[in-house]
C-alpha cells in the first residue's frame, strides 16, 4: 500500500472519530436539559428586613450621567450626577404624602420599551425616568425595588 494513501485513510479515520467524540459530548453537556436545584421561597420575613435596609438605589448609569433614588426625611428624591459642568444635581422629591399616594394606587410601574440599554420607570407624577437594563434586567426586579423605596419613605 502506497504510505499516502494509508496516511490520507488514516486521517480521515481520526476526523471522523473525532467528530463522533465531540458530536457525543456535545449531546451530553449541552443538549441536556439542565437540573434545577429546588429553592424555597423566602419568607414575608426576609422581604420585610431586606425593605428596611434598602434607602438607595441607582437606576441609570452611563459614561456621563448616574441617577440615583434616595430615601430622605422629606421623601424619596431623584439625585442626577453628571460629568458636564452645570447638570445634574437634584432633580425632584415625592414628599410622604405623595409616596403614600402612590402606593395607594399603586402608581408605579416600570416600561422595558423596545431599546437595547434602557427602558422607563413612572413614579406617580413622575414619568418616563430612563432606567439602565443592565442594572436591571427583569422589570419585575426593578417595579420591586421601587416598592422598596416607597415603603421605606417615613420609617
Amino acid at each position: 500500500m502506497d504510505p499516502l494513501k494509508f496516511i490520507s485513510a488514516t486521517t480521515q479515520i481520526v476526523t471522523a472519530t473525532t467528530a463522533v467524540i465531540t458530536a457525543y459530548l456535545a449531546y451530553q453537556t449541552y443538549l441536556k436539559p439542565p437540573e434545577q436545584e429546588d429553592e424555597s421561597e423566602p419568607s414575608s420575613e426576609v422581604d420585610e428586613s431586606a425593605d428596611e435596609k434598602l434607602t438607595e438605589t441607582l437606576v441609570f448609569k452611563t459614561s456621563k450621567q448616574k441617577t440615583t433614588l434616595k430615601v430622605t426625611p422629606q421623601g424619596l428624591e431623584c439625585h442626577l450626577e453628571d460629568t458636564r459642568e452645570g447638570k445634574g444635581g437634584h432633580q425632584w422629591t415625592l414628599s410622604i404624602s405623595d409616596v403614600k399616594a402612590i402606593l395607594d394606587a399603586k402608581a408605579y410601574h416600570v416600561n422595558p420599551g423596545y431599546k437595547v440599554r434602557t427602558g422607563t420607570f413612572t413614579l406617580g407624577p413622575k414619568r418616563n425616568w430612563l432606567y439602565t437594563k443592565s442594572l436591571f434586567p427583569e422589570p419585575d426586579y426593578l417595579e420591586s425595588v421601587l416598592k422598596s423605596l416607597l415603603h421605606n419613605v417615613g420609617k
